[in-house]
């Protein structure tokens, strides 16, 4: 078997080494969307879905509806086009928020507070609803972060579980 000469090695790992990367970039550019923001298709019509939520996020003991908003009377009312039946469902935990805001290095979080979920009609009319994924979040940032916001995610799948929503990293 011949040996293969040292500068041939180097160029072979660098390039292997090369590739590696520009694989994982492009897998992860076209892997985020779809790790970031959980989409899943709702048992019930528009007006259902949205009650149900509401409904569930009441009859939740660390959780209360903060705001239900008509996006597509939002964006007609301020100069936009209409964009069919969405309706934002904003709600929060003061325990959680609590927990994720003590901390001055934490505060910045408020930025994705209070959690909301999109409920909207596609133009088949089928009714979807969508979040940020818990799991993903919290895998992202780690440490103290991490915990709460997985600890938020198994209390959010309670909260939808009507529809068997389940967070998941792939």
């Amino acid at each position: 078997m011949r040996r293969m000469k040292a500068p041939t090695t180097v160029i072979l790992l660098v390039f292997g080494f090369l590739l590696g990367i520009l694989f994982t970039g492009v897998s992860v550019n076209l892997a985020a969307p779809r790790l970031l923001i959980k989409e899943a298709h709702s048992p019930y019509d528009f007006e259902k879905t949205v009650r149900v939520i509401r409904e569930r996020i009441a009859a939740s003991p660390n959780w209360h509806l903060v705001e239900v908003y008509d996006q597509n009377a939002e964006v007609t009312a301020h100069g936009g086009a209409p964009i069919g039946r969405m309706a934002i469902i904003k709600y929060c935990s003061g325990r959680y928020a609590s927990d994720m805001l003590k901390a001055d290095d934490r505060k910045q979080l408020a930025a994705m507070m209070p959690k909301g979920i999109a409920v909207y009609e596609n133009s088949r009319g089928e009714v979807l609803i969508a979040m940020s994924n818990g799991l993903v979040m919290g895998k992202l940032f780690g440490g103290e972060v991490g915990r709460i916001v997985e600890e938020v995610s198994r209390e959010v799948e309670q909260i939808m579980g009507f529809m068997n929503f389940k967070f998941s990293t792939f």
